[in-house]
């Protein structure tokens, strides 16, 4: 008995996430309530908010720790951020934006860890710190100009697959971005997180990484689209 529970105890440490938190439940949450476009429908999610209720409260109970691989760890943030943003709307519907929330990004409202933080603090204390400048195109802010939101829910094992599509789709999407080598009009993502990607010529190499047929170069003139905080409904 003594040689067992030892083995029995490396196996649970050894098994990390998937011992930690299963993400079944809010991958067929975001399959019944998200359009293939990304579009929540909050009429049916306030039909089923205690399912929400319930999955943000699972996602709040989970604390990270150092046994956490990185994929682990931007997985973990990214599907509590996406499922918080959409408790948070449903618990405010019907409004045209996030913005008639005041300060809906720093307000401490999401349930964590026996306390409250904020939508901002995941985003910009525990996300961007990792230096992934994508997880930016993977954060959904229920707005017309934010990214889509997945259909599924990030798993760790194909977390990086995941994060190159969503920036692929961010990046060529003509509403968010039009890639010209003369001009170019891009997400104000760039502008606010510019930290995230470098200079002016790093913004240009991601985009040129990205992008499917535009493409920019040197001398091409970067300007910042007006970014729509209005509620993401087609």
């Amino acid at each position: 008995m003594k040689r067992i529970l030892p083995l029995l105890l490396l196996f649970i440490c050894l098994s990390g996430f998937t011992q930690t938190i299963d993400l079944t439940k809010y991958d067929d949450f975001l399959k019944r309530h998200v359009s293939a476009k990304g579009v929540v429908n909050f009429d049916k999610v306030l039909k089923n908010i205690e399912e929400l209720n319930s999955i943000t409260q699972n996602f709040s109970k989970i604390s990270p720790n150092k046994g956490w691989s990185k994929s682990e760890y931007k997985t973990f943030w990214i599907n509590f951020y996406n499922a918080n943003i959409i408790k948070l709307l449903a618990e405010n519907y019907p409004i045209k934006s996030i913005n008639y929330i005041v300060d809906a990004f720093k307000i401490d409202v999401v349930d964590y860890d026996g306390g409250k933080i904020s939508l901002d603090f995941i985003q910009h204390e525990l996300l961007r710190p990792l230096g992934d400048p994508r997880v930016n195109f993977a954060l959904y802010a229920t707005t017309i100009s934010s990214p889509m939101l997945s259909r599924t829910a990030y798993k760790p094992e194909t977390v990086e697959q995941e994060l190159e599509a969503a920036t692929i789709n961010f990046i060529n999407d003509p509403t968010k971005n039009k890639i010209d080598m003369n001009a170019s009009k891009i997400s104000k993502i760039f502008e606010w997180y510019k930290d995230d990607f470098g200079s002016e010529e790093a913004i240009k190499h991601f985009i040129n990484k990205y992008s499917g047929s535009g493409k920019v170069n040197q001398t091409t003139n970067l300007f910042y689209m007006e970014y729509d905080w209005n509620l993401h409904r087609k």
